[in-house]
C-alpha cells in the first residue's frame, strides 16, 4: 500500500470514530514508516506543528536502547504503559510509537500485550517495524497490518546513488575534532552537488517532454513549466532522500549494534526542511551536525 493510501485508510477511520487501537507498519525503510506515524498523529493531534509531536505530553516514543538494541521491559512500563494509564494532558487521544517493534524482548512484548489487549479510552499504539515475523503472533494478532512499499523501490539510479553513498562513505565524517567538521562539510557540498544535478535532470526531461507535446499542438505557459519542474524535482529530491535512509539502514543491517533510528529521523528532519523551502546546502550542513557515523 502506498504512503498516501495508508494515509487516508487511517484518516478515514478517525473520522468514521473506527480507528483501531493497534496499527503494525511494515516498511522496508524505517523513515517511511515514521512519516505514516507523523500523518496520523498529525490528524489525532491537530494543530500542534511538526516539532510538537515530538514533544507532546500525550504522545509517548519508544525507542530501542541504543547499546543493547532491545526495548526492555523497563522501558515499556516507564515509558509507555504508566504514562498511557493517565488521564490524557489534552483531553483527547493519546499516542504511543513503538519504533523497531520487532526489538521488543520476551517480557517487554507480553507486558505491552496486556495493554493492547485492554487499551484505555482513546488510545492508539502505532508500532513500526521491517520484521513483523519477530513479533509475537498474539501482538500481530491485534493490530491492523500495513504494508508500506519497500521504499528501496524509490532510490536514485546510477550514477547519482553511488554518488550519495559514496559521499556518506567517506573517511573522516565520525571524527570529532576540527577536521571531522569539515569532511562533514565537504560531505554536505557532495550532496547538494547530487541535488544540483537532479534539478538539471529534471529541467532536461520536462524540456524534452515539452517539445514533444508542443509538436502535437499542446503549449503551456512558463508558470505551468515551472511548476512541471518543480514537481519532477520533487520526485527526484524525494529518492535523494530515501537514498540516504537506505545507507543508514545497510550500515544498521551490517554493523552488530549500531543503531540507525537517530539519523533516520534526522533525514525525516531534513525532509521536512526540504518542504518549507529552506537554502539546500543549510539544511544538509545541519543534517550532517546531527548525524552520527561511529
Amino acid at each position: 500500500m502506498e504512503l498516501d493510501s495508508a494515509h487516508s485508510l487511517i484518516a478515514t477511520a478517525i473520522g468514521n470514530g473506527r480507528i483501531a487501537h493497534g496499527y503494525l507498519v511494515i516498511g522496508g525503510v524505517r523513515g517511511m514508516a515514521l512519516e505514516l506515524a507523523k500523518l496520523v498523529l498529525s490528524d489525532l493531534f491537530p494543530g500542534i506543528g511538526y516539532d510538537g509531536l515530538k514533544k507532546h505530553p500525550d504522545i509517548h516514543w519508544i525507542y530501542p536502547e541504543l547499546k543493547s538494541r532491545i526495548v526492555s521491559v523497563s522501558a515499556i512500563h516507564e515509558k509507555l504503559i504508566a504514562p498511557i494509564s493517565q488521564t490524557a494532558f489534552s483531553g483527547g487521544w493519546k499516542a504511543g510509537v513503538l519504533v523497531g517493534a520487532d526489538r521488543l524482548n520476551e517480557a517487554s512484548a507480553n507486558a505491552f500485550l496486556k495493554t493492547l489487549e485492554e487499551p484505555p479510552p482513546k488510545t492508539v499504539f502505532l508500532l513500526l517495524t521491517e520484521a513483523p515475523e519477530q513479533l509475537l503472533p498474539t501482538i500481530v494478532s491485534r493490530c491492523q497490518r500495513i504494508d508500506l512499499p519497500d521504499a528501496r523501490e524509490h532510490l536514485l539510479p546510477e550514477p547519482w546513488r553511488t554518488n550519495v553513498f559514496g559521499a556518506l562513505s567517506a573517511p573522516g565524517l565520525a571524527d570529532a575534532t576540527a577536521a571531522g567538521l569539515l569532511n562533514k562539510a565537504a560531505c554536505a557540498d557532495r550532496l547538494a552537488a547530487v541535488l544540483a544535478e537532479l534539478k538539471d535532470a529534471a529541467e532536461r526531461e520536462i524540456s524534452a517532454e515539452l517539445k514533444a507535446s508542443a509538436q502535437e499542438g499542446m503549449e503551456l505557459s512558463d508558470a505551468e513549466c515551472d511548476a512541471l519542474v518543480s514537481s519532477r524535482y520533487r520526485e527526484y529530491r524525494r529518492d535523494f532522500l530515501f537514498t540516504v535512509m537506505e545507507f543508514f539502514a545497510q550500515k544498521m543491517r551490517a554493523t552488530p549494534g549500531y543503531a540507525a533510528y537517530r539519523n533516520i529521523e534526522a533525514v525525516e528532519d531534513m525532509a521536512h526542511s526540504f518542504d518549507c523551502n529552506m537554502n539546500e546546502l543549510a539544511v544538509l550542513s545541519f543534517f550532517m551536525d546531527r548525524a552520527r557515523f561511529a
